[in-house]
C-alpha cells in the first residue's frame, strides 16, 4: 500500500506513516545513514527497507526510534514491496503502523 493520506499532506507506504510536523525535538540528533541511504523502516523478515532518497538538502534525524526530515527539494520514499511515495518539500516525522493483540492484550508496531 503506497497512498496520500486525504489532503492533509499525510503519507502511508505500508507500515510507515509520514505526517506533517511543525518542530522536531530540540534534543533530537542526526540519525545514522545505512548503506543503503536513509532508511526509515526495514522489514523483520525480508530483509527489505522503506528508503529517502537523498536530493537536495535533507536533515534525517532520529528521538527516542522516531525519525524526524527536513528536506528542501521533493524527494521519494521506495520500498521493494510497494510503490514509491513522492514526499514534498517540508518537515515530516515518521511514525510505525501500530496493532493491537486482543488476547495479548498489546500493541506492536506492524512489520512490512
Amino acid at each position: 500500500m503506497s497512498k496520500q493520506l486525504g489532503g492533509d499532506g499525510y503519507y502511508q507506504q505500508g507500515d510507515v506513516i509520514i505526517e506533517p510536523w511543525a518542530d522536531r525535538p530540540g534534543d533530537a540528533a542526526p540519525a545514522k545513514e545505512k548503506a543503503r541511504g536513509l532508511v526509515l523502516a526495514e522489514g523483520e523478515h525480508t530483509g527489505h527497507a522503506h528508503v529517502l532518497d537523498r536530493v537536495g538538502n535533507i536533515e534525517f534525524m532520529e528521538k527516542d526510534g522516531m525519525f524526524y526530515i527536513k528536506n528542501d527539494k521533493t524527494s521519494t520514499i521506495r520500498h521493494e514491496e510497494h510503490k514509491p511515495v513522492t514526499l514534498p518539500p517540508g518537515q515530516w516525522r515518521v511514525r510505525i503502523v501500530k496493532e493491537y493483540d486482543h488476547f495479548a492484550e498489546e500493541a506492536r508496531a506492524v512489520k512490512d
